[in-house]
């Protein structure tokens, strides 16, 4: 009988230990699937608002600008507007207590990520395929108001992640 409890004994101490390791990998991967929705959110936050940007008139208040750490202008899918509806918006990284916060901003401000460092830009391809860390350039006359492609790089999870967002092609002649 005292082989028999400690049989059971040793069984049961295993089987305690194999559910404690499934319960921690369980945590585990809801750990990493969230943070996988909150990246996969934050991008498409990003993607769609800026895939969204128009052109203004050529006099208006919100034509588009971009240096290497904010851009502004009007986007048609803005986060807290009816989709349509031409919104002036700006995204932008602040630096603050050893952390870069990429911030959308309309009528209000949301932070939308962050991670340590001050690292993070927006680039601007212009229609020849060249980056520039500026828009509008200061080169040539014949500038369209919005560039093809804007780059995001920054930070995830100490990662370094770019998003490449390609804008509409129609032609901004008309306005």
């Amino acid at each position: 009988m005292l082989v028999v409890l400690v049989l059971v004994s040793f069984i049961t101490v295993l089987l305690l230990e194999g559910f404690s390791y499934v319960l921690h990998l369980r945590s585990s991967f809801l750990n990493q699937f969230e943070n996988l929705q909150r990246g996969a959110l934050q991008e498409y936050w990003f993607r769609s608002t800026t895939a969204g940007i128009i052109v203004d008139y050529k006099d208006g208040k919100n034509v588009f600008k971009g240096k290497e750490r904010q851009f502004s202008g009007l986007t048609l899918a803005a986060l807290d507007q009816n989709i349509g509806v031409p919104t002036p918006f700006i995204w932008k990284m602040e630096y603050a207590d050893g952390m870069t916060i990429l911030r959308y901003k309309n009528k209000k401000t949301w932070d939308v990520s962050h991670w340590l460092g001050k690292n993070g830009k927006f680039r601007y391809l212009d229609k020849d395929g060249k980056w520039h860390n500026k828009w509008p350039p200061k080169i040539g006359l014949d500038i369209p108001q919005i560039p093809k492609v804007i780059q995001f790089q920054g930070q995830r999870r100490n990662q370094a992640i770019t998003w490449i967002v390609k804008l509409s092609d129609k032609d901004e002649d008309k306005q």
